[in-house]
């Protein structure tokens, strides 16, 4: 196929000019990853993220209106083999208390990874000067990982023995348990992160609390 026929230059094929533009945005995310680990949220500045990506400016515009919309691909990136987890094949969806727990253990694992945890401290604290920044990312991101669970319950709650009404309020309601007053602590470093095997047994427990409160009687 010509370039004439592609409706392209120089021959490169739409899905070649999408790759580019996808590679070439990854590169920006992960650049600015780092930037933003190493110097906070405010700290960092569209320079230093366009030298670490070596880009230009006008590239990176061309991609994010500004720092705000990187900072949520960044955490969408971090938190990216969580959203997987729900896509599972809905004909082989497997027991519900099984894809809740391996949710649970791959949310707290992703969550109390240095990173991760590097990056909530910083949504915190710019929560009260860029509400907009916390906004976008629990609205638009977080809030994904609640309708996935939502989803399933709703799909195989019937089926598994539980009784679910409002399936929202429910999956709210597991990440609480899941999360609780332990990663808060965990956030504001008066404890360690979790280790794999303290994950396990809570989301364990989170597990046989939420499924006592919605068992079938």
């Amino acid at each position: 196929m010509n370039a004439e026929a592609t409706g392209t230059p120089d021959g490169i094929t739409a899905s070649a000019r999408e790759l580019r533009r996808r590679n070439k945005k990854r590169q920006i995310v992960e650049a600015a990853r780092e930037v933003f680990l190493r110097e906070g949220f405010s700290g960092a500045s569209v320079d230093a993220i366009v030298h670490k990506a070596g880009v230009s400016k006008r590239t990176l515009y061309s991609y994010y209106a500004g720092k705000e919309e990187i900072f949520i691909d960044v955490m969408q990136m971090q938190l990216g083999a969580l959203y997987r987890q729900f896509e599972t094949d809905p004909k082989h969806p497997g027991r519900l208390a099984d894809r809740l727990q391996r949710i649970g253990v791959e949310l707290l694992r992703i969550a109390n990874s240095p990173q991760t945890l590097a990056l909530f401290r910083i949504t915190a604290a710019e929560a009260n000067r860029f509400p907009a920044l916390a906004r976008l990312f629990f609205e638009e991101r977080f809030e994904k990982v609640i309708d996935g669970i939502a989803a399933m319950l709703e799909q195989e709650g019937g089926s598994s023995g539980v009784r679910i009404g409002d399936a929202r309020q429910a999956g709210e309601h597991f990440l609480d348990l899941v999360f609780g007053t332990a990663y808060h602590r965990v956030v504001f470093g008066t404890i360690p992160p979790m280790n794999a095997r303290a994950i396990e047994a809570r989301v364990r427990r989170a597990l046989a609390y939420f499924l006592e409160a919605y068992r079938t009687r």
